[in-house]
């Protein structure tokens, strides 16, 4: 995506940019949490040489990754040459990517003769970490420079560290640590810069489906945009992207809850099962699942009235006890990601 010319003409209209619901689509749900970045010990590098632009290597992955409704086997996942992440090609063609910025990368030794500052060059690292099945590969991209800067300075005053973590359930996080970076429009091309996952990639049209990060990046917003082109987004007057890069230990979660069942009989007979108790009540309910308990995953927990109006919207990992003593009676549905609805009499 180096230098790549902005053609489209193309503004994008507000009610034409958001995603089916799908779970074949973009089968995530976007979290943003904070903590201490640590950086890789007793990691092992890529093969990837010094002074290196943009290099598309295979990743030393141990085990088969759930995304995207599929399973990637470990030689079509590899470095991505389009900013700083991780290109998914799976077993029926489908191209996926996962980006930590969407800003293009280089080696800072690139520039290190007029820099008399740069010391140690930037390098591609990687631990795998926990047992089967609950592995974790880490990839850390430890000292970056930022093509565009570099082209235009000769010199390389912005430097990140960043890491892409994939866990073998599905899971995906990207792990911001200490930067440099003062000013976005100095080190992208692109009018704006982003973070997150994209599905469905068609290069002859440049187009694909986007969930990125817009606004603060602490605390953003995550739009979804299907089927759009990767040009016509960045000049779209929809979507922000980020107005500043990451501050240390800033965390991007992206659960995931695909499954294959078609049908809420289906769901219920997999253990994809919402329970509620008491229902009816008209006081309070506890609502709870025993896969997201078992699991440790981080859900979304909705509630609609019957005209399907949203009521109460919470964080969920398995078990949650909602107040219903103002809510009018009724009957309310509840709806987890991945899970067969439950419907609830309030009286």
């Amino acid at each position: 995506m180096k230098h790549f010319i902005l053609t489209s003409t193309l503004v994008l209209a507000s009610c034409s940019v958001i995603f089916c619901q799908q779970d074949t689509l973009l089968p995530y749900t976007p979290e943003v949490l904070t903590g201490s970045y640590e950086a890789l010990t007793d990691w092992s590098p890529l093969n990837v040489d010094p002074m290196w632009d943009v290099p598309i290597v295979p990743l030393n992955l141990q085990f088969d990754f759930p995304c995207f409704g599929d399973t990637a086997v470990a030689p079509g996942i590899r470095l991505t040459d389009i900013g700083g992440g991780i290109e998914i090609m799976m077993p029926d063609g489908e191209f996926h990517l996962l980006s930590a910025t969407t800003c293009d990368i280089n080696d800072v030794l690139n520039v290190a003769d007029s820099d008399s500052t740069i010391v140690n060059g930037s390098t591609h690292r990687y631990v795998t970490e926990g047992e089967s099945p609950n592995r974790i590969y880490k990839l850390e991209f430890n000292n970056i420079g930022f093509d565009y800067e570099m082209s235009m300075t000769q010199t390389a005053p912005s430097t990140a560290h960043f890491q892409v973590w994939l866990y073998e359930n599905g899971l995906i996080e990207y792990h911001y640590g200490p930067n440099t970076i003062t000013d976005l429009n100095a080190i992208n091309f692109w009018p704006k810069q982003s973070a997150g996952i994209s599905s469905y990639w068609n290069f002859y049209d440049f187009m694909g489906n986007f969930m990125w990060a817009s606004g603060a990046p602490e605390t953003p917003e995550f739009p979804l945009f299907y089927d759009v082109e990767y040009d016509s987004l960045n000049i779209s007057l929809v979507y922000d992207g980020w107005n500043a890069w990451p501050s240390d230990g800033t965390i991007y979660r992206f659960n995931y809850f695909y499954t294959p069942i078609v049908n809420d009989v289906e769901m219920v007979a997999a253990g994809f099962e919402l329970n509620a108790f008491p229902n009816p009540t008209n006081t309070a309910f506890t609502i709870y699942t025993e896969r997201i308990l078992h699991t440790g995953e981080h859900a979304e927990l909705k509630v609609s009235d019957a005209s399907g109006r949203e009521v109460y919207k919470t964080t969920f990992q398995g078990k949650v006890t909602v107040d219903v003593m103002s809510w009018p009676a009724g009957i309310y549905t509840a709806t987890v990601n991945g899970h067969a609805p439950k419907k609830i009499m309030v009286n």
